[in-house]
């Protein structure tokens, strides 16, 4: 019985305690107020490289040059090789040209020159079916994980058997 009357003995002090502090005051909140300011934002655009050249090489069979070997593609960019990205397309399926397969040099008046020299083999590794087919090589410009210009295209066109190659804008 003395437990209860104990706790009840508490129980009333919170209330008489609670009840006897000062209400909260009134305050007026600092995002309440009118004033707005105006600044022009912009956001950063990455130049779109410029494709100079797109050569085809041909195996010569009895000295005419009939079946595909390689495309060499040549473009320039203002962004040295660590921010240039070079893919193959061919259907569903796209493929990173390595690094190490494109030669640089520069830069001479602001702009770096690439050639990157795409035999059929690695063609195939990229994009898995390259003969009969269409692939759409493309140079971009990129900057850490999420910047990325536009991309220069061309596109290779393969026949059957690769006879008849053409790289077209």
């Amino acid at each position: 019985m003395r437990r209860r009357v104990t706790a009840a003995v508490l129980g009333i002090s919170v209330l008489v305690g609670v009840a006897a502090a000062p209400p909260a005051g009134l305050t007026e909140a600092a995002w309440t107020d009118a004033e707005s300011a105006t600044a022009p934002a912009s956001a950063l655009t990455l130049s779109t490289p410029t494709i100079t050249g797109c050569t085809i090489q041909n195996l010569s069979v009895i000295g005419v040059g009939l079946v595909f070997q390689s495309v060499t593609l040549t473009w320039t960019s203002a962004y040295p090789l660590a921010n240039v990205r070079l893919t193959a397309t061919s259907g569903a399926n796209t493929g990173t040209v390595p690094p190490a397969n494109i030669a640089s040099s520069g830069p001479v008046g602001g702009l770096y020159t690439y050639s990157a020299t795409l035999n059929q083999a690695l063609l195939t590794s990229l994009v898995t079916n390259l003969l009969g087919s269409t692939t759409t090589l493309t140079a971009t410009n990129v900057m850490g994980s999420n910047w990325v210009s536009a991309g220069a295209s061309r596109r290779l066109a393969i026949g059957l058997l690769g006879l008849n190659a053409t790289c077209t804008v």
